[in-house]
């Protein structure tokens, strides 16, 4: 008699102890922090109701208590949270008749208020994009995606892109179409750096014409030395064979070459100068100003006649 009592103890330990039990006396406390829930919802504490609603759940997976928290969800602008709390209470088998025809009512209200954002993505594109902190899978990018009414910022990035930011408003019932514009990112070598102006080359035109120059230049001192020289020795014959500076007519053509020599040694002198003058300004200023391509020919050509010489040329 006595084992049977102990048994009788030891089995009605285990029924108040077991885990269904448990549950149950945890029941009352989903009902009240359901209670909780609508008292703050009758005070238009918000956030205070979503606290209470969201903790009865945790304990009691009620479809009612689903449907008052989409409520409080709508009231606090959560419409995407609203509309999926209400289709998750419609699943539920626990729902009556009236339950039912009044989620699926405010279901359809609330879908016609919600806005929406397309994407238009780049051809072939394979990165991620963000709506807020969210990531979007690729189903979800390929029709338009829900969003509560305010401000949210989209991300998108891809291998070898420019990351892509852009932040949109939303209003209810909007539907907006986003174009995600990308770059390609710089290749990793660096970049050629922008190429300067060059100033456009002098013509070496003027430094051969300097050196032409010159040239002349030696050439006439060249032919006026020789010819003076030829002169001196002239002159010395004419006075060798006139008497007292007095020359007969056989000696004209003596004095005549002579003083062609004469005229030509002179010349051959001013020439020289000349050209040695002009050569060493050319030298000096390199053709400044002188655009390559724009500068025209130009020559020095020296010339010796038989009475004269002289230097010609375009400049």
């Amino acid at each position: 008699m006595l084992r049977r009592v102990v048994l009788c103890c030891v089995l009605a330990s285990g029924v108040v102890t077991s885990p269904g039990l448990v549950l149950a006396k945890g029941a009352p406390s989903a009902k009240q922090a359901d209670k909780d829930g609508q008292k703050a919802e009758k005070q238009q504490k918000w956030d205070e109701a979503k606290s209470a609603y969201e903790k009865a759940l945790e304990l009691d997976d009620n479809p009612g208590t689903r449907i008052r928290l989409a409520g409080v969800e709508e009231k606090l602008g959560n419409l995407v949270e609203a509309a999926a709390q209400l289709k998750q209470a419609l699943e539920s088998k626990k729902l009556s008749f009236a339950q039912r025809a009044k989620a699926k009512n405010q279901l359809k209200s609330l879908e016609k208020r919600i806005p929406t954002i397309s994407f238009d993505l780049p051809k072939g594109f394979g990165g991620t994009v963000k709506l807020d902190d969210r990531e979007l899978s690729a189903g979800e990018l390929g029709a338009p995606v829900p969003a509560n009414p305010g401000k949210h910022e989209v991300r998108a990035e891809a291998e070898g892109m420019k990351p892509y930011k852009e932040s949109i408003e939303l209003a209810e019932k909007d539907k907006k179409h986003l174009s995600v514009l990308m770059t390609e990112l710089p290749s990793e070598e660096p970049a050629e750096a922008p190429a300067e102006k060059a100033e456009p080359k002098k013509s070496g035109g003027s430094n051969t014409l300097a050196y032409v120059a010159l040239g002349v230049g030696v050439v006439g001192v060249g032919v006026g030395a020789f010819m003076g020289l030829q002169a001196k020795s002239t002159k010395s014959d004419i006075d060798a064979k006139c008497q007292n500076g007095v020359c007969g007519e056989d000696q004209r053509d003596l004095y005549d070459k002579g003083k062609t020599q004469a005229n030509i040694s002179t010349a051959g002198f001013i020439v020289g100068a000349v050209g040695l003058g002009v050569g060493t300004v050319l030298l000096l200023t390199g053709g400044k100003g002188k655009v390559e391509g724009k500068t025209e020919a130009r020559r020095v050509t020296p010339y010796v006649g038989p009475k004269h010489v002289g230097v010609y040329g375009q400049f």
